[in-house]
């Protein structure tokens, strides 16, 4: 599955429910702790779950959000897309490579915690031609595009950080990766994209 649309309705509606499906079995008896909320431009919230394994996808910003992910423009969203392809075409559930997988993924007392820190991260991916920016906020409560966190992060240094072929803090010791603001925030968000 290597086709990956670049409209968000094409992915939320036809794409993540179709690379979900073939391990629905393997998935069975597993409901997430809560929704991961996508927010992509002017569009309404997409809410996604795990519900016995099969995925729900709903409108909306549920009470029980996990974590909202708010991407400015459509643009934006095609971009990180296409940089993500390559992981879209070797992950499965079991591996957990995928952000939205691997939060819907996580246990209830991680993500209680998660749900009560106060304050959103804003990731910085820089490509070659420009900086992409993704804000994410713990629970249901308001999003802006302003963080108390900013992490600044190369576009290939954080795929590989996806993957495991590195972590965090040798990033930061090569000065690839740059906190800013109040770091506590990040830590307390870590769960939803590491191993």
């Amino acid at each position: 599955m290597t086709d990956i649309p670049s409209s968000p309705e094409d992915f939320f509606q036809r794409f993540l429910p179709a690379l979900i499906a073939p391990h629905t079995e393997k998935l069975r008896g597993v409901t997430s702790a809560g929704a991961v909320v996508f927010l992509v431009g002017e569009r309404a919230p997409v809410a996604i779950r795990l519900v016995d394994g099969a995925l729900q996808r709903d409108t909306g910003v549920p009470d029980d959000a996990l974590v909202q992910v708010r991407i400015a423009s459509d643009a934006d969203f095609a971009a990180l897309l296409e940089h993500a392809a390559p992981a879209f075409g070797s992950a499965t559930p079991d591996e957990k490579k995928l952000v939205a997988l691997r939060s819907l993924l996580i246990d209830g007392e991680r993500a209680a915690l998660v749900r009560g820190t106060q304050g959103s991260v804003a990731l910085e991916l820089v490509f070659p031609d420009c900086v992409r920016r993704i804000v994410l906020r713990p629970g249901a409560g308001p999003i802006g595009d302003a963080a108390e966190c900013t992490v600044r992060i190369d576009a290939a240094d954080f795929r590989a950080l996806q993957k495991g072929e590195t972590n965090p803090f040798e990033l930061m010791m090569n000065g690839k990766l740059q906190i800013s603001g109040d770091a506590q925030i990040l830590m307390s968000l870590s769960s939803l994209f590491l191993q």
